[in-house]
């Protein structure tokens, strides 16, 4: 019960604040303004181009969301000394770290929905347009599966479940705003380019070293890149094979719940 009340009123304080209101309208405008491509002849890469204006928006401000309110969230608690209230309670810290990922988990959902929800419309607008402009050319009509889209969103919130915990990890043991929200993105674009450090521990050229330090590192992040399914998934008739898709699933809910435990493990010992 007290992880419930607490996410619920780390949702609702979340929603009040106006940076997410903002990122939330940037995030929208950004997706409707793709209409104003339909004035330009893109042939059959416009739908496309659309989705991945979209998929990359989705993830960008979504990312600062996660790491931003995180962040301001927890500090929230800790500078207005509302957490040692909480904490002097029947509440432990384990209800208090997983109560308030619950309520950022839910504000992403939120956001991911809507900026999807979006999406989707002007997809499914384009969409007949462009077939019929193929049908008079005699070309290929491109495709759009709404299910698909549906299912990527939910990969990409789980994909920002990540950053968020990774987030909440750094900010346990932070003893200042701006110091966790450097690491939360260096952290970030590190688990970006994971692959890249993957590449570097298995090539040839390479330095003993460099290959050990490159796969240590790649060990110890996530790999984001694996989420990256939006154009299979939604604008490929073929799709993505569900083994594909319950992988990436599994994998950013097993790092989430890694991450929120280490989180718990460094802030159980904190001083408040």
């Amino acid at each position: 019960m007290s992880i419930y009340w607490i996410a619920r009123n780390t949702f609702l304080e979340a929603v009040r604040q106006r940076f997410f209101n903002f990122l939330l309208i940037l995030g929208l405008l950004m997706t409707a303004l793709s209409l104003a491509l339909s004035g330009f002849d893109f042939g059959g890469n416009e739908l496309k181009f659309v989705a991945d204006f979209g998929f990359g928006g989705l993830f960008l401000f979504g990312s600062i969301l996660a790491v931003v309110m995180t962040v301001q969230l927890f500090f929230a608690e800790i500078d207005n000394r509302t957490a040692i209230t909480l904490l002097a309670k029947p509440v432990s810290r384990f209800e208090f770290v997983v109560g308030k990922f619950a309520g950022i988990a839910l504000l992403l959902a939120v956001f991911v929905a809507l900026m999807a929800l979006l999406l989707g419309i002007v997809l499914a607008l384009r969409q007949p347009v462009l077939a019929a402009i193929a049908e008079q050319r005699g070309s290929l009509a491109p495709y759009f599966s709404l299910s698909g889209l549906a299912l990527f969103a939910v990969l990409q919130w789980i994909r920002l479940l990540i950053v968020a915990a990774m987030t909440f990890f750094f900010t346990s043991f932070a003893q200042t705003y701006l110091y966790a929200v450097v690491v939360s993105f260096c952290g970030l674009l590190i688990a970006q380019l994971q692959y890249v450090l993957q590449d570097v521990a298995a090539g040839d050229k390479t330095g003993t070293f460099a290959k050990i330090a490159a796969g240590t590192i790649a060990q110890c992040v996530p790999n984001l890149q694996l989420f990256n399914l939006g154009p299979q998934l939604t604008l490929d008739a073929a799709g993505v094979p569900a083994g594909t898709v319950l992988a990436a699933a599994g994998y950013g809910c097993v790092w989430a719940g890694i991450l929120i435990f280490l989180a718990f493990a460094f802030f159980r010992s904190r001083e408040m």
